[in-house]
């Protein structure tokens, strides 16, 4: 299957025609890197000052190869189709080889993300709760303890009961074939503890509008 390279990737790969093969390894390293542990701008100012370049141009070139490996990877592209396209781009012949390496070497790793990130995972799709508060009892007369109980309504698959619920304000009977893909947790947790949840959840939620994990998940699907 052919693949070719989009404009934006074209001209963020620009910075490879001015380095040297061993540049080129260093920036598929950091590349790979990034897919394990997200940028490195530390490392990406370092490439810049040693290519007398600015920092956002090294990051282009190492997004541009993640998208360059992800693309070769679900197009199953052979050793031939990679050395056509980098040819083509106008790359050396060690450029052309350390490319060719650089996705052959790591197939095996992008095709076990994408497996992974096709795992159907629970998806909340309605949640019930409450709030119990204790204010004393027989041994301790100052005694203020709140709780929060909620009940996780989850489903492997979106739903049109998602809709159902916010029209009718009521859960829909479940069929018994659908059983197999829906659990239901009930959790308990102290107001300290759900604000830390509250947090996580947060974070994760800013991370998700990244630049790096929108790349990731644009290429995946």
């Amino acid at each position: 299957m052919l693949f070719s390279l989009k404009k934006n990737q074209r001209e963020h790969l620009h910075l490879l025609h001015q380095r040297s093969a061993q540049d080129v390894v260093e920036l598929c390293k950091s590349s790979f890197e990034y897919l394990n542990y997200g940028p490195n701008v530390q490392r990406y100012q370092q490439l810049a000052n040693k290519y007398s370049t600015d920092v956002s141009t090294v990051q282009h070139a190492v997004e541009a190869l993640i998208a360059l490996l992800i693309d070769a990877t679900k197009a199953n592209a052979t050793e031939i189709d990679l050395q056509r396209l980098t040819q083509e781009e106008g790359y050396s012949e060690d450029i052309v080889e350390v490319l060719t390496q650089f996705v052959h070497s790591k197939r095996n790793f992008v095709e076990g993300s994408i497996k992974s990130a096709n795992i159907r995972a629970y998806r909340l799709i309605n949640i019930e709760w409450r709030l119990e508060v204790r204010l004393a009892t027989r041994s301790l007369l100052n005694q203020n303890s709140l709780r929060v109980t909620m009940k996780l309504y989850l489903h492997t698959e979106p739903k049109n009961e998602n809709r159902d619920l916010l029209e009718t304000g009521e859960q829909q009977p479940i069929h018994a074939d659908e059983k197999r893909n829906r659990k239901d947790i009930i959790v308990q947790t102290d107001l300290n503890s759900l604000v830390h949840m509250i947090q996580v959840l947060e974070n994760a939620l800013d991370e998700s509008k990244s630049r790096r994990v929108r790349n990731i998940v644009s290429a995946i699907h």
